[in-house]
């Protein structure tokens, strides 16, 4: 717990809410633990000490933690389950729990209780990668892990899915992912999230995690130009505002910040301008604004050039996908060739 003590704060508002939401079951879809982690006592006092009297707890393992079995956790109303098993969540919808399995699809999970699903309204929920998502793989994760696809979907015909795995919170249509209560890493940007469903309307709801921690990963393109500055204080000033960050939280955030372009203005005057607009924040690991990747130039005709270009990116007819890059990136690349400052 001393090691990460921002993770067991976030669990332990998670249990808070539940209380106050009145919430009869927590459902903790893997990776609660590191594969390493072979002592789970500091989780066993979280959860006796935050834990609602009659909240039930179900845990199943992720790929992180695929080797939790039941034996290894003791505590009053809490299950884990490391088989697949379907169980009843209310009158009238089915829970099927399937945890992970390396070398395993989904669909295959799901397979053996098709005939007990057949015509049945079921949730599923499981843990690894739904494969036509727009942001599938996580960046620290390599690979596929337990896929689910859209045959599967259309083949058994859940009502929901809620699945672990994916550290960001996205939602495509009856497939959730509620996001790491904590952030990891510098990636997983924003206030977190948890999701209560109420069994009765069918209804899915977030609820903001009241954690210590947040990062930011905030990345400036500059095109040369005559207001290069008010340009880059006026970008500023909008990311900050989109983060719509709860009041007090200032002193929770760490950013981590990067400009990338070209600019005829002082770096010194940039990197003066980025530190006073980000002053009532944290810089992540205290490390300074990078300007590595911003070229000085002088060259008006090159600055044409990136005008022009910059221009025409921008009227483009281009949707950024999972294999396409978006239009900052390719002005990014461009801006990198008109100063011939690939790397």
């Amino acid at each position: 717990m001393s090691k990460n003590p921002e993770r067991f704060q976030a669990l332990a508002d998670i249990f808070r809410q539940c209380g106050e939401h009145q919430v009869q079951l927590l459902i903790i879809a893997g990776d609660l633990f590191d594969q390493s982690l072979a002592n789970y006592t500091d989780f066993e006092e979280l959860y006796r000490k935050s834990r609602p009297d009659d909240l039930a707890t179900i845990i199943i393992p992720g790929n992180h933690d695929h080797m939790l079995r039941k034996e290894a956790l003791a505590g009053e109303g809490l299950t884990v389950y490391s088989e697949p098993t379907l169980r009843p969540l209310n009158d009238s919808r089915q829970l099927l729990l399937l945890p992970y399995r390396n070398h395993q699809s989904m669909g295959e999970g799901i397979a053996p209780f098709a005939d007990s699903l057949l015509h049945q309204r079921w949730i599923l929920v499981s843990h690894g990668d739904w494969s036509t998502s727009v942001n599938t793989h996580d960046p620290y994760e390599r690979g596929v892990y337990m896929p689910l696809t859209r045959p599967d979907i259309k083949l058994y015909q859940p009502e929901l899915v809620f699945l672990g795995h994916i550290h960001c919170a996205q939602n495509t249509g009856i497939i959730y992912y509620p996001g790491s209560p904590c952030p990891l890493n510098i990636t997983e940007t924003g206030p977190r999230e948890f999701l209560i469903l109420d069994t009765h309307k069918g209804e899915v709801t977030s609820h903001l995690v009241n954690s210590s921690l947040v990062y930011y990963d905030e990345s400036f393109l500059i095109v040369p130009g005559t207001n290069e500055l008010e340009f880059l204080q006026d970008e500023i000033h909008k990311r900050i505002h989109a983060w719509n960050l709860p009041d007090g939280w200032e002193d929770r955030v760490q950013v981590r910040i990067r400009v990338y372009g070209s600019s005829s203005t002082s770096r010194n005057e940039i990197k003066g301008l980025i530190e006073r607009s980000f002053a009532p924040y944290k810089l992540y690991k205290d490390q300074a604004p990078a300007l590595d990747q911003l070229i000085f130039s002088l060259d008006e005709d090159k600055a044409e050039i990136a005008i022009q270009i910059q221009g025409w990116i921008e009227a483009l007819e281009w949707d950024a996908g999972p294999d396409k890059p978006d239009k900052t990136f390719i002005l990014q690349e461009a801006l990198k060739i008109i100063y011939q400052a690939r790397k």
